[in-house]
């Protein structure tokens, strides 16, 4: 034994500034004890701290005593010098200890003890414990000395537990966000629950773990995900409501902590947990947590943790419900997207319906020989798969009957893609048929699916094909023949199952004897061939197409309107509709839209009127009135004459260019859009302007067709 001196202050100021500085608590502990086994100059001493669960006394650290001996011999609280100042809080001196009644020997050579509570916030918490082999070996000094250096280990191992639960709840809450990245990362159930359980194991260094979910087809509680598990332990994992410590949890919905899950009656230890713990069984807990979602219990989430003396099951079990809470938001989650994808597939389902009866061939409206003759025609080939090619003026309902065909066909569950060849700018309409590869082009910044790859399996309806360029008109044979595509860019080609339906407004036959248009495309395209007769041909289905887009356009609008007087109707017989069924339609829709009576009159059709008189051919068809109103107090202009007077001039004054050639190029357009059906393609290149020009013309002169 030392003989050197310790100066009692300065012991107590070296722990006080120790505990400011040291990031090692447990060592801060065994400095008190050796400063006190110094101080006091005896052979041995320990701290040991009180154990509620047992209400015994736990030795953290000691000095000259059997370790064994210690682990063997556990003083309860209340019994024994030692006992007795953890039950009662008073500290204890005794210089003879055969003279106390309330000593208990440990050791045989111990002939006097001191004893000083370790309290925190006036709760005992523990006690430091010091022994001699000699009478009187103790002064009333030390005992005071002893006392102060016993609380301030009492703080210490108080912080101590403060720093452990903060660490073991940081660790909590990091892995409690990186379950949640999981979760928000994939909408995979399976994904998301070995996630969790790796996450987990990983993060915590759980032992071993289960989410154990009900299975309504089988009335059986069974293992969905778990770490630590082979597949064959997993599927062994099945428990009945009720059926052990799972089973129970799963039926009362309250979570348990169970402290040691090896003696506990109730663990079935049925996938053989108790094999991955030979080494201490008896020290592993089990805790259990349901997984609720209202007021119904989906299953059971358990961990095992192999108990240390700083583990807080209550904190594991706190964060193992909100863990549950978590995977049942997540079920609930994947629930609301399976049945949203039900209701989606419900919707697509109804919608196919409803299109293929919008489209069936009833529903086209026509009771004409003509008509007819076309419905018969594509009964005939819509289940074929044989290329189709629609003519017709523009407005008679090409696209309308491309759709009859395709939703009439066997491949109407399949995509219906439609793309207007003249919309589309020569130098982009390639990209948009065949698709290309990132890199191919400027502006190419990622690959993308032309219209035929997303066509596959269905049709593509290729409207106004007469606008197609020559070398792009190749790259469609091409499919036609070899039924592959190949996208700008790249090297390999693609194999598609598309029919094709094309459609135009021009005479293919003219255009190819023009060279403007391949002959060998014309051919391929021209497998069946359907015109639809324009609306002047087919006069008695007027009454019937007035009827339904009247119906239609009164609905659409919440309008009161119940009729159209026989004078408009005979007006609207008598026109000779060169925009068609589409132009009847807009005659239609503005009348009800501007409609004030509840039966549309010959002056709600004021537009048909101005139009009736059809000029010679070649001769300039005016919309409106042929006279322009000059400014007020002037007489009107006739610019149908080509002349005008210095009088009219003068009425014009700061006006006069933009009168006289709005006028101009209004009659001009007119007369173009009539030349050329209504083809805004073809009348832009008749004027000379470009497509964007023209729609910008139309708007600012305001031409109605």
């Amino acid at each position: 034994m030392s003989t050197k001196k310790f100066n009692p202050i300065q012991s107590i100021h070296e722990v006080a500034t120790a505990m400011n500085s040291t990031q090692d608590p447990d060592g801060l502990l065994e400095l008190i004890l050796d400063r006190c086994i110094q101080i006091c100059g005896v052979e041995s001493g320990s701290l040991m701290l009180i154990d509620e669960k047992q209400s015994v006394l736990d030795a953290v650290t000691s000095r000259g005593m059997n370790q064994q001996l210690l682990r063997e011999t556990k003083l309860k609280i209340g019994q024994g010098i030692t006992g007795m100042a953890a039950s009662t809080g008073k500290a204890k001196l005794v210089n003879d200890v055969s003279k106390d009644p309330d000593y208990i020997q440990v050791k045989e050579e111990i002939k006097s003890e001191l004893v000083a509570p370790m309290i925190v916030e006036d709760d005992i918490i523990g006690v430091i414990s010091l022994d001699s082999n000699r009478l009187n070996a103790f002064t009333p000094e030390m005992l005071e000395i002893v006392s102060v250096l016993a609380n301030q280990a009492g703080q210490i191992f108080k912080n101590l537990q403060t720093i452990r639960s903060l660490e073991q709840r940081t660790k909590i809450q990091a892995t409690l966000i990186e379950i949640s990245k999981v979760v928000s990362s994939t909408l995979d159930q399976n994904e998301v629950f070995d996630s969790i359980m790796v996450t987990m194991e990983k993060s915590l260094r759980l032992e071993k773990g289960s989410i154990v979910l009900f299975n309504k087809e089988e009335a059986l509680l069974r293992i969905v995900a778990a770490s630590g598990l082979s597949p064959e332990e997993i599927e062994k994992g099945t428990y009945q409501p009720g059926e052990g410590i799972t089973g129970k949890v799963y039926e009362s919905g309250e979570p348990i902590i169970i402290e040691s899950v090896a003696s506990h009656p109730d663990f079935l230890n049925r996938v053989g947990y108790l094999s991955h713990f030979k080494h201490d069984p008896h020290n592993v807990s089990l805790l259990c947590a349901p997984i609720l979602s209202e007021q119904t219990t989906l299953g059971v989430v358990n961990a095992f943790i192999v108990q240390n003396k700083h583990t807080d099951l209550k904190s594991f079990l706190d964060f193992l419900q909100v863990v549950a809470s978590i995977i049942s938001q997540s079920i609930k989650i994947q629930n609301l997207v399976e049945e949203a994808k039900k209701e989606i597939s419900r919707e697509n389902i109804q919608l196919k319906r409803e299109l293929k009866n919008k489209y069936k061939f009833g529903s086209l409206i026509g009771k004409a020989a003509s008509m007819e003759k076309m419905f018969e025609k594509i009964q005939l080939v819509a289940d074929s798969r044989a290329s189709v090619l629609i003519t017709g003026e523009s407005g008679t309902g090409k696209e309308m009957i491309a759709n009859a065909i395709h939703y009439n066909s066997s491949r109407s569950e399949n995509p219906f893609i439609k793309i207007n060849c003249a919309a589309i700018p020569e130098n982009l309409l390639e990209s948009e048929l065949f698709g290309h590869k990132k890199g191919s082009f400027t502006g190419a910044v990622t690959d993308k699916k032309g219209k035929f790859e997303l066509a596959d399996t269905g049709t593509i309806f290729l409207d106004e094909i007469g606008e197609m360029d020559l070398n792009l008109q190749s790259k469609l044979l091409r499919v036609l023949q070899e039924r592959e595509i190949e996208a700008i860019g790249s090297t390999k080609a693609k194999k598609v199952d598309v029919r094709i339906i094309a459609a135009t407004n021009a005479e293919l036959e003219q255009l190819v004897a023009e060279k403007k248009f391949r002959a060998d495309l014309f051919y391929r395209l021209n497998v069946v061939k359907i015109n639809t007769p324009p609306l002047r041909d087919r006069v008695e289905d007027i009454p019937l197409l007035m009827n339904h887009f009247l119906e239609k356009y009164t609905k659409d609008n919440n309008k009161a309107i119940k009729g159209i007087s026989r004078e408009a109707s005979k007006l609207l017989l008598k026109y000779r509709w060169p925009g068609n069924v589409r132009e009847l339609e807009n005659v239609i829709e503005r009348a009800v839209v501007l409609a004030q009576d509840e039966i549309l009159s010959e002056e709600d059709f004021s537009d048909i009127l101005s139009n009736m008189e059809e000029l010679p051919e070649n001769t300039v068809e005016v919309s409106h009135s042929n006279h322009v109103e000059a400014v007020a107090g002037t007489e009107p202009l006739d610019l149908g004459s080509g002349r005008l007077t210095s009088g009219q001039l003068d009425g014009l004054d700061g006006r006069a260019m933009e009168i006289v050639v709005s006028e101009v190029e209004s009659r001009l357009i007119q007369y173009a859009m009539k030349k050329f059906r209504y083809t805004k393609t073809r009348v832009a290149k008749f004027l000379g302007i470009n497509r964007n020009t023209l729609d910008k013309k139309i708007k600012e002169l305001n031409i109605e067709y």
